[in-house]
């Protein structure tokens, strides 16, 4: 349970919050995540990479199954890129 101030000063962060529309519409952005053509690319990726280290793996293929395991740091980088704008209108997130 909050004080009466504590639940005064929440109400005033709230307040700013919703004032702040960059946060507002960033906060909208993440949660609003589509599919992107780039995620399924990096899922497909990682997936190929993991069959792989196993077969690479289970070949006794060393260097194989370290060329799957760049693959893996790949695929998450493809993942996990961000456009130098990202404020730039049609770019999907």
């Amino acid at each position: 349970m909050l004080s009466e101030s504590e639940q005064k000063r929440l109400a005033d962060i709230e307040a700013a919050l919703r004032d702040d529309t960059r946060f507002v519409n960033g906060f909208n952005r993440a949660m609003t995540r589509r599919v992107t053509p780039r995620r399924v690319t990096a899922v497909v990726i990682a997936i190929a990479a993991v069959v792989g280290v196993i077969i690479g793996l289970a070949a006794g293929s060393v260097p194989g199954a370290v060329l799957a395991i760049c693959a893996l740091g790949v695929a998450g980088g493809v993942w996990t890129y961000r456009p130098s704008n990202p404020d730039r209108p049609g770019d999907p997130i």
